[in-house]
């Protein structure tokens, strides 16, 4: 394709136009655009073709980008067929030399780029493979002007020497093609291997029956076998010894790896079981990974990215300097940032790699085949197989009117993935928490839950308020995700059917409700008032009260969450004459109720429940004696198994502390529930919820999620001073024995 450019003309003057002169202008100098080839050798035909379209992607991307980034030169790839072959190659190769091109990019085989290289070495023009892994290649007399963004199979070989022994492969033999890249990576293999191996047969990569070779290695009595090949006779190869009912492992390399493969066969199961190396990524740099992925084009990911490399290489080292393309290359592939990682170019042309990942294919029928890559092997560390990673989420009121406990909370649930690391790491897994904020309200917790849906979690503990809860659930449940709250007591969500995967390892507020009227009457309160948030806690846990209380109630007033005044409420307590007065709050609003009592002189008994129960209302106030005689009931741990409660009182963090135990017990019961074999999340819950010894006690769940729990402390606030302030717990109460002191 030619442009034609055009250049800026400037104005003329004359000696009799003086004047007229004076009123020209210079025209703007339109850009001038190079347009400059970059050559692409693809195998469009021959045994990779099925990859051929991801390698041209990446190709025309890298161009498309580079265009993006300046307006000085317009680069344009030209497509030249190597046919995965030298002959084809080499034609390629002057087609793209007669062309122009500055430089190429390819070949994807080793014979190929072999043969290229003697005709555009001849012609000046250098080349940086992005497949090809002959160690041959690395001779940089005989392969003059030739780089590579892979390494060479002299390092290979050793990988997957090192892959069959760590799967116990004792007697393997390698079948392999007998080209360049066959021999070259079969030799490589063989030495690395530690003993002889069963049997080493070559075929011509175009052969089109290799029955007898897998007979031979069937006779030979070999455990496993390796398949130096492409895609093409890779499936004639397991189509083979799937034929013959050959048991036998199963291994390759990088030529067949990736969902290629599976698109080749016409039964996948035959390659289950399959076990490939192949050139590893270190860190990708830039979208392109992402945009690759988006564009779902099945080929070998690894080799797409080297594409877009080598061609962005080529590009930047023509702006750096076009006139001497090799220095150029070499100097931009110095630590060059890549799609497929880092980059340096040695001396030879070559790259160190970042090893190779170990990959595996999955099928049991013949259409459901899968990949994945489940380990690596670099030179230093071997084999090694990365722990598998389950991730958790957690919903902490960092925001909202129980921000003040989230630090407690938060500690809980941190502390219980490093105990679950600690007792499950040997076995291959890896949890990790992935927190939100639900700031104590529906629209952020579900908005918060969706968070978490979206980051990949298996279960959830939380959220702390019930609001947050059941509008979280609601987006959870959908997605097949379970969650424990450590803190949500609303009645409404013992319904299982309105709130499906739901478990909470604290008890209603319609069991709390009881324990807190028995409270009052316990210290002869007759005509108490209830003063109540109007959100889901708030309303449920009054109700409770109400529906328990012996007798009715003096006054019930509900005000919002979010109230910044409740003179008016105060005071209409005052004129009704109650003679006490019980907070359905949190530690924000519970801290305003107090303080508004205070400033009305009101001489009335105090009590409240669990949402401001803790040290934590202490810090909230300026000045601790209001709270002065404040009783408060809070979900009383049982027997604390473990050291975690130990743990958290040396930490000095205030919060609720029953509430921190039941933070730890949530993730510790989702981490436990992870490894359990169940049919669905839900069953391994109520599995490990059976008994379960937690740091806030013994659990069992019932059928609809709940747990009976262990009664409620009775716990009181004393201050004679503004600052000295003590939360103590001195009575319980529980269903059988009602309100009772503690043991001394």
């Amino acid at each position: 394709m030619a442009l034609a450019f055009m250049t800026a003309a400037l104005a003329g003057c004359t000696s009799n136009d003086e004047d007229e002169s004076e009123d020209d202008s210079t025209e703007e100098t339109d850009v001038v655009t190079d347009v400059v080839k970059i050559g692409f050798l693809n195998p469009a035909t021959g045994p990779l073709a099925q990859d051929a379209a991801g390698f041209e992607y990446g190709a025309l991307q890298a161009a498309i980008d580079l265009n993006a980034a300046q307006n000085t030169t317009t680069f344009e790839v030209v497509v030249a067929d190597s046919g995965c072959d030298g002959t084809t190659g080499a034609a390629a190769a002057q087609t793209l030399a007669d062309a122009g091109v500055v430089a190429v990019a390819g070949a994807a085989c080793s014979g190929a780029s072999m043969a290229a290289n003697a005709v555009l070495s001849a012609a000046g023009i250098p080349m940086i493979s992005y497949a090809s892994t002959n160690p041959s290649l690395s001779n940089a007399t005989a392969y003059p002007d030739f780089f590579r963004v892979v390494p060479s199979d002299a390092i290979q070989g050793p990988a997957a020497a090192a892959m069959m022994a760590t799967l116990d492969a004792e007697s393997p033999a390698i079948l392999h093609m007998t080209n360049d890249y066959g021999s070259g990576f079969a030799d490589a293999i063989e030495g690395a291997w530690d003993g002889d191996v069963c049997a080493k047969i070559g075929y011509a990569e175009t052969a089109t029956d290799i029955s007898s070779e897998v007979a031979q290695i069937a006779n030979a009595g070999c455990d496993s076998v390796f398949m130096v090949s492409y895609v093409t006779d890779a499936a004639l190869i397991l189509n083979e010894v799937a034929t013959q009912g050959l048991d036998i492992m199963l291994f390759s390399g990088d030529g067949p790896a990736g969902e290629g493969l599976l698109e080749e066969l016409s039964d996948d199961s035959v390659a289950d079981g399959l076990t490939v190396t192949t050139p590893r990524a270190g860190s990708s740099f830039g979208d392109f990974e992402a945009r690759y992925v988006a564009a779902d084009i099945p080929s070998i990911k690894q080799y797409v990215l080297t594409s877009y490399d080598a061609v962005t290489i080529i590009g930047e080292a023509y702006n750096l300097n076009g006139t001497d393309m090799s220095g150029s290359i070499s100097t931009v592939g110095t630590a060059f940032e890549g799609a497929s990682g880092l980059h340096t170019f040695l001396d030879n042309g070559d790259v160190g790699g970042a090893g190779y990942d170990i990959c595996d294919y999955y099928a049991d029928g013949a259409s459901d085949g899968e990949y994945e890559c489940v380990a690596y092997w670099t030179v230093a560390e071997g084999v090694v197989i990365p722990a598998e990673v389950i991730k958790l989420g957690f919903m902490n009121p960092l925001t909202g009117p129980l921000a003040q406990d989230a630090a407690g909370f938060q500690y809980g649930a941190q502390q219980a993935i490093v105990d679950l690391n600690a007792m499950y790491g040997d076995f291959g897994v890896e949890f990790q928490l992935v927190e939100v904020d639900s700031g104590c309200d529906g629209t952020t917790a579900a908005a918060a839950a969706q968070t978490l849906v979206d980051s990949g979690v298996i279960a959830v503990g939380g959220a702390a308020c019930s609001g947050a809860t059941m509008a979280a659930n609601a987006v959870l449940s959908a997605a097949g995700i379970p969650m424990i709250s450590y803190a949500s007591t609303n009645p409404s969500l013992s319904n299982a059917t309105a709130y499906p995967d739901f478990f909470r390892i604290v008890p209603s507020d319609a069991i709390q409700g009881p324990a807190a009227a028995a409270m009052m009457a316990s210290m002869n309160v007759s005509n108490p008032a209830i003063i109540h948030m109007t959100n889901d806690y708030g309303s449920g846990f009054a109700d409770a009260i109400e529906d328990a209380w012996d007798g009715e109630l003096c006054q019930k007033i509900g005000y919002s969450e979010t109230a910044t005044s409740v003179a008016s409420e105060i005071t209409q307590i005052s004129n009704a004459g109650c003679d006490a007065v019980f907070m359905v709050s949190y530690v924000t609003d519970a801290a305003l109720i107090l303080n508004e009592i205070s400033t009305q002189g009101l001489d009335i008994k105090l009590f409240s429940g669990d949402g401001p129960a803790g040290e934590g209302l202490l810090e909230e106030l300026s000045d601790d004696v209001v709270a002065d005689g404040l009783y408060v009931t809070t979900p009383r741990a049982g027997d604390s198994f473990g050291d975690f409660s130990d743990r958290y009182d040396a930490t000095n963090i205030t919060s609720i502390k029953s509430y921190v135990l039941t933070s730890y017990d949530s993730i510790m019961m989702l981490g436990q529930a992870a490894l359990t074999d169940a049919d669905t999340p839900s069953e391994a819950i109520n599995s490990v919820g059976t008994a379960y010894e937690g740091a806030s006690g013994l659990h069992t769940f019932l059928a609809n999620g709940d747990v009976g729990g262990d009664g409620y402390d009775i716990c009181g606030y004393a201050a004679s001073d503004a600052a000295d302030g003590t939360f103590t717990c001195t009575k319980y109460w529980t269903v059988a024995g009602g309100v009772e002191d503690n043991a001394e």
